[in-house]
Parts: C-alpha cells; structure tokens; sequence
C-alpha cells in the first residue's frame, strides 16, 4: 500500500503543472470548433481521486466545473485528448443550462449522443492523435480494443439498438459492465453514430435534447 501511494504521489507531481498546461490550450479549442460563447465558462479543478474515473463534470454552487483526477495521468498527448473530451461535456452542459434544458441521467439514446458528440468535439480541438486515444486517452487498457469494436460494430449497433429502453444497459456499454470482456465498448459505437449524422460539431452543440435522442434513433435504425 506504501508503495502504491508513492507511485501516486510521484504520478500527481507529474501531472498537475501538465495539466495546467493542457487546460489552457486545450479548454479555448473546445469552445472554439463548438462555435460557444465562452462567458460562462468551466471551472477546472485538480483533484486526487479514488480511481474511479479519469475525469468527471459537475457543479461547484452553480458553475459547471471538470474535476480533473490527477492519479489517472499517463500521458500528456493521452490527456489532451481527455481533457478536450470531457471539456465538450461542460461546455454542452452550459449550453443546456443556458436553454433551460435538463439531460436525462437514465437514457440510453442520450448517453450515445452525448459521448459520441464529446469524442467527435475531441477529434476537432485535438487532430491527428492516435485513433485510439480518443478512447482511452494513452491508458494501457486499450490492447486490442479498437480492432474488436471496429470487427464487431454491426453487433454493437443491433445490441444497442434492443436496448434503448433499458436503462441498466448505459452501465454495460459505458461503465463497468463487459461485452465479450471489452469495457466502454458504447463510446466507439457513441462517435461512429454522431459522426454519421452528417452535422457539424456546432450543429450538434446546436441541438435539442430531443432532437438528438431521436436522431440516435433514427441512425440507429
């Protein structure tokens, strides 16, 4: 246990004067291709967390904030791609907000356009990273991930598709649950759908909450 705090420890030195970095060049690129008025903007707080998650958004009193969790740090090309990713999500949420609109936390439809909208903001404020960062953000977990979704997104997209109604399935397409022992497997379905949509990155921040569940629905068949 010593040891594994130690490595942690060493790990957030690194990270956090890099991440400070990639928050100032990443977060104005993000409100840049998604065409946002960057007044409010997200607050960014580093934290330590329990790993858990690489990042999270929600709220400090009534500001959109990302929380940063610093021991998931593994590489800076990895986390310019996550922080572009989850940046996309405060700045959605501030447009919704704005609208007066409120995102479901249970469906299913809405989790693939949010998640796919947010990969598809990444690839624009952070071009030209390995494919497979846009996933995984330079995590290790990643071998082979990529070559199954890509062999087996006809089945992604059937097993998605009977499972629009289920709440529980969110967990299993993009939480903890597996799919043939792969993890997060709905966020490579989640880009390919949003990127057939055939909308701009501004178009889709654009949308309803409505809109975009239906057009998951529709792209899905």
């Amino acid at each position: 246990m010593v040891r594994e705090f130690s490595d942690v420890r060493k790990r957030v030195k690194e990270a956090a004067p890099q991440l400070t970095l990639i928050i100032d060049e990443v977060d104005p690129a993000v409100a840049r291709v998604m065409a946002v008025d960057t007044d409010p903007a997200p607050l960014h707080v580093l934290m330590v967390g329990t790993f858990a998650t690489p990042s999270t958004v929600g709220k400090v009193g009534d500001d959109v904030a990302v929380f940063h969790c610093l021991e998931w740090f593994q590489t800076s090309e990895g986390t310019r791609v996550l922080v572009a990713h989850e940046d996309a999500h405060a700045w959605h949420q501030i447009t919704l907000d704005q609208k007066g609109e409120q995102a479901p936390e249970d469906d299913l439809a809405w989790m693939v356009f949010s998640e796919g909208f947010a990969t598809r903001v990444s690839r624009a404020a952070v071009p030209d990273a390995p494919e497979i960062d846009y996933f995984w953000y330079g995590h290790p977990e990643s071998q082979g991930w990529l070559e199954w979704c890509q062999e087996h997104i006809e089945e992604l997209r059937k097993h998605v598709r009977a499972s629009l109604d289920i709440p529980e399935a969110i967990e299993t397409f993009f939480g903890a649950g597996l799919v043939d022992g792969k993890w997060r497997v709905g966020h490579y379905l989640a880009d390919q759908l949003v990127g057939s949509l055939g909308a701009s990155v501004p178009e889709l921040t654009a949308m309803s909450v409505d809109e975009a569940r239906a057009a998951v629905r529709d792209a899905l068949g």
